[in-house]
């Protein structure tokens, strides 16, 4: 008899809500999750799993063994992230943040939620299970990146293929409880930059007798667009921003030194080592042909993330008939947010998948990232089933 993981997910509904609501009140940011991963590694014991912890500081991995797997059965991943962001939160929800200034602001509480379902599932009927399901909640997400160091602790050993997912509005053409499904390029690369522009301070009238740092960064601010512009193809994706300047101590002073920092993305990871190297000896002339210096520093985040055609199109298979065909829709552009989800689809065939969920307040669906962000708690199950009926079926046919 065939598992029905819609039904089963729809079953443990109240349950997923309720860890999602349990989780939203304990946001922690980073790698140090402690009451995060206390609180999972408390309902993967109720579940019945053993759990390895530790994991990049905090993250967690409990494995399901399949009692129906043969000598030849594989391993199936799943993963999601636990970390918040560092953001007051204004929802005024019953069950809003405890922790002041941290606030699940990007869905992975539910995320994580989600994955209990999953995991609930699937240790129920193990006996039907035909290899091994690795469940992966992994800090740091939003930042310093916690898929990297997860990687290099052994929880890809062994593992097949994996799959992930994203819940809320990234892509405007998902409405809610729509799975959007994306074949190849789908989120960008995540990098850093910084730049210290040195020049000579003095009077602020007498400008001669300085290099203005604060000119040379207001041309170099200017001359990064053109590296977008005229050195990437047209039709290829780039961002360079600069999100930060500082300088200066007063109105009348021209200061010793500017510093920038900001951000790249792209989609192609030939662009993003072209334009980095192009970045430096750019700002370099500009600083260097108004008398100045530069200081440059580039920091290489995660990179673009790209999906496995073979397995996204088994996750599309499935989530028609999960959630029926006229709710899973074709992602056409990729989005140039980033997504160290990534690293792990580097080392093994895997896909991220995005589930649409948003909630209104005070009559606006608020963006992630900001403190108004709220889900539409009826989509969860969705997540859940799909999780479960992916890994445990791909087992089961490959």
């Amino acid at each position: 008899m065939k598992l029905n993981f819609k039904e089963l997910a729809q079953e443990i509904e109240e349950e997923i809500i309720n860890w999602r609501r349990e989780l939203h009140q304990i946001p922690e940011t980073e790698l140090e999750l402690p009451k995060t991963a206390s609180y999972l590694m408390k309902e993967l014991d109720k579940i019945g799993l053993e759990v390895t912890n530790g994991l990049a500081k905090s993250g967690l991995m409990a494995i399901i063994e399949g009692t129906n797997k043969q000598a030849e059965s594989k391993t199936f991943a799943i993963r999601a992230d636990m970390d918040a962001l560092p953001i007051t939160e204004e929802t005024e929800l019953s069950f809003a943040s405890q922790h002041q200034g941290n606030m699940h602001a990007c869905g992975h509480d539910a995320h994580m939620a989600m994955a209990l379902g999953a995991a609930k599932l699937l240790y129920q009927h193990r006996d039907q299970l035909v290899g091994d399901i690795k469940i992966l909640f992994q800090p740091g997400e939003e930042g310093p990146g916690g898929a990297k160091p997860m990687i290099e602790a052994g929880v890809l050993d062994n593992v097949d293929a994996i799959i992930g997912l994203h819940i809320g509005s990234i892509f405007e053409e998902l409405d809610n409880g729509e799975i959007g499904i994306s074949y190849g390029a789908t989120m960008a690369s995540m990098d850093k930059f910084s730049i210290e522009v040195q020049g000579q301070g003095g009077h602020g009238a007498l400008p001669n007798t300085t290099v203005d740092p604060v000119v040379i960064s207001s041309s170099i601010v200017q001359e990064l667009q053109t590296l977008i512009s005229r050195e990437i193809s047209p039709t290829n994706p780039g961002v360079i921003t600069v999100g930060e300047i500082h300088g200066g101590t007063a109105y009348n002073v021209i200061p010793e030194k500017v510093e920038l920092t900001g951000t790249t993305r792209f989609i192609h990871e030939e662009d993003r080592q072209q334009i980095s190297k192009r970045m430096e000896e750019l700002t370099e002339n500009v600083a260097t042909g108004r008398r100045g210096k530069i200081k440059f520093d580039y920091q290489h985040g995660h990179p673009p993330l790209r999906n496995n055609r073979e397995l996204t199109e088994y996750v599309a298979t499935i989530a028609k008939e999960v959630v029926g065909a006229e709710k899973v829709v074709k992602i056409e552009e990729p989005t140039m947010g980033g997504e160290d989800m990534a690293y792990f689809l580097e080392e093994v065939p895997g896909t991220f998948f995005f589930l649409g969920s948003a909630k209104e307040i005070e009559g606006k669906k608020h963006p992630h990232h900001h403190p108004k962000f709220d889900l539409d708690e009826s989509t969860f199950w969705k997540g859940t089933a799909l999780l479960a009926a992916v890994s445990f079926n791909w087992l089961k046919e490959n």
